[in-house]
């Protein structure tokens, strides 16, 4: 009864950083897609689509292997989260939310400025153009 007992709270244990990882992974893969789509629109430039591209995998990276990483140097088992709460998983999502909706939000924010830009230009040219007829 007691190896029972103990397999079920390790196995409940070790679901909280699975919980941790399914609850991110799906905004950061959104991020990544909204990026690429960005990029194939030509609504971002080269090099905003590399420094995306990195910011988001390197996050990634971090989410999956951090965790794992610090449980090895410290000597437990790799997917151990008996130290992680629910309140870390739901913190953590939060901050990845926020991130990628900010993010999400700058990027309309400069789609808008660049329009507004054209807009404007277009107007200028059309206005300077009406004064010499």
């Amino acid at each position: 009864c007691q190896t029972t007992v103990q397999t079920t709270l390790n196995g409940v244990i070790r679901m909280r950083y699975l919980v941790l990882v399914l609850l991110n992974v799906p905004i950061i893969l959104a991020a990544l897609i909204n990026i690429v789509t960005q990029y194939k629109l030509r609504k971002v430039s080269p090099a905003r689509f590399r420094h995306q591209l990195i910011i988001w995998l390197v996050l990634m990276i971090i989410l999956i292997g951090s965790f794992p990483l610090y449980n090895i140097s410290i000597g437990h088992p790799p997917l151990d989260s008996s130290e992680l709460s629910l309140f870390d998983i739901l913190q953590t999502t939060a901050i990845i939310l926020l991130f990628y909706t900010v993010n999400n939000q700058r990027q309309r924010i400069d789609q808008n400025e660049r329009r507004l830009r054209d807009l404007h230009q277009e107007l200028s040219i059309k206005l300077s153009n009406e004064k010499y007829y």
